[in-house]
């Protein structure tokens, strides 16, 4: 049996730890850090780890404690003053490398879990936020859970109740984050990647106005199923329309992130791991896998950038590569890369070239970049050829200037 968890016995294990595991998504337990907010001296000496997402996990475990620190595979900006101060250790990592670090080399003394309360098995679900979690739990000497009750007990990965070292029952509110607004430039690009996609595929989307758009363009589809490391409240208009396959496994999914509307409909989702998700054995196998993601920037050469805005970085790779690498293994599969050919205050984002340092997807996995004004398909075009296409499918108002960039630019390559 679990020892009984309070505020007080939690900063206990917590001063005495060096390296603890924090879930992030809605694994991220609120109860926790309100905990650790209310006693930061506590994380003096303490490196959190995890997968906290931009834009969603806006904790700065790092911002406890001058002397506490955070591991992560995405610099956001919520974490870029600890940065700067050097608190933030950074792993340029892709989600399957960061499952098998997990998984293999990783040490924890203490492991932090948000779980749904125990069933008749004794197995805790760890619900909506399946990820990364049963990777890093095994590898914890010490296991502190947040038995929720809010948190819904899902078809996925759980955590044995007597594998628990000390659990709070807690009420507390999940993490919700809602659909964005719906965005004309962002619709309009939707509507050219639906136009790839027919009935029976398999759609794999990244978290943002992108999914969201995505999901609405191919809600008259029939026999489409999702295989995804995240879904959205998108999700639910495909079950109200019956585009999605009538079985058990139409959705697959790490997490699920959104409003108490997608958490209550979430019996109907196959969580599973990150090692299954990302897995290149799981990808390869499924026919028909449209890989959906957007990006900040293209180049002529097809190289992508989703990490870096105005010269700072500001994500990571997370699954991109794991995704596009899966899609264009399988028969029929597209590995998609989507975006308004402008950004809001007129600025090309195709581009010549990156600027020297990392991009996001190399050249040579470039597949099929997507904007409002087309669709370039790269896979088999020489470099001239590809240059025109991704130059077709910018605004108008930016092609001459492209072409020319590029009359120069292929003379020193």
């Amino acid at each position: 049996m679990p020892h009984v968890l309070d505020s007080s016995r939690f900063l206990d294990y917590i001063r005495a730890a060096s390296e603890v595991y924090a879930p992030g998504c809605a694994g991220h337990s609120l109860l926790f850090q309100q905990w650790l907010q209310a006693e930061p001296q506590a994380s003096a000496g303490t490196r959190y780890s995890g997968v906290q997402i931009p834009t969603v996990n806006r904790f700065d475990f790092a911002g406890l404690h001058p002397q506490a620190r955070q591991r992560t595979i995405f610099l956001s900006a919520e974490l870029r003053a600890s940065w700067l101060d050097g608190r933030v250790d950074y792993l340029p990592l892709t989600y399957s490398a960061t499952w098998r670090w997990l998984r293999d080399t990783a040490r924890f003394d203490v492991a932090l879990v948000q779980v749904a309360p125990p069933d008749e098995n004794g197995n805790c679900s760890l619900g909506i936020a399946c990820d990364f979690t049963p990777a890093a739990w095994p590898n914890a000497r010490i296991v502190l859970a947040h038995i929720n009750p809010l948190m819904p007990r899902t078809r996925g990965p759980s955590i044995p109740y007597s594998a628990i070292t000390a659990a709070i029952v807690a009420e507390a509110p999940l993490l919700e984050v809602p659909d964005p607004a719906a965005d004309g430039a962002m619709d309009a690009v939707a509507e050219r990647v639906a136009g790839l996609i027919g009935d029976g595929a398999t759609l794999q989307l990244g978290l943002g106005r992108l999914q969201s758009a995505v999901l609405r363009a191919v809600a008259d589809r029939r026999n489409l199923r999702i295989h995804s490391g995240m879904v959205s409240d998108g999700l639910l208009g495909l079950y109200e329309s019956g585009a999605l396959a009538d079985a058990e496994d139409a959705v697959v999914a790490g997490v699920a992130l959104g409003t108490d509307a997608l958490y209550r409909a979430c019996e109907r989702i196959a969580f599973r791991e990150v090692g299954y998700t990302h897995a290149a054995a799981t990808l390869g196998k499924i026919d028909g896998l449209h890989a959906i993601n957007s990006a900040l920037s293209v180049d002529l050469l097809g190289q992508v950038n989703g990490e870096f805005l105005s010269g700072k970085q500001m994500s990571g790779v997370g699954g991109l590569p794991d995704f596009i690498h899966g899609a264009r293994q399988t028969v029929a599969g597209r590995g998609i890369i989507a975006l308004p050919a402008s950004t809001p205050k007129g600025q090309c984002r195709i581009v010549p070239m990156l600027p020297a340092g990392p991009v996001s997807l190399a050249r040579v996995d470039a597949d099929c970049i997507v904007t409002e004004h087309g669709v370039a398909d790269l896979r088999h075009l020489d470099v001239h050829q590809r240059a025109a296409a991704l130059i077709a499918i910018a605004a108008p108002e930016h092609r001459e200037g492209l072409a020319s960039a590029w009359h120069d630019l292929s003379r020193t390559l």
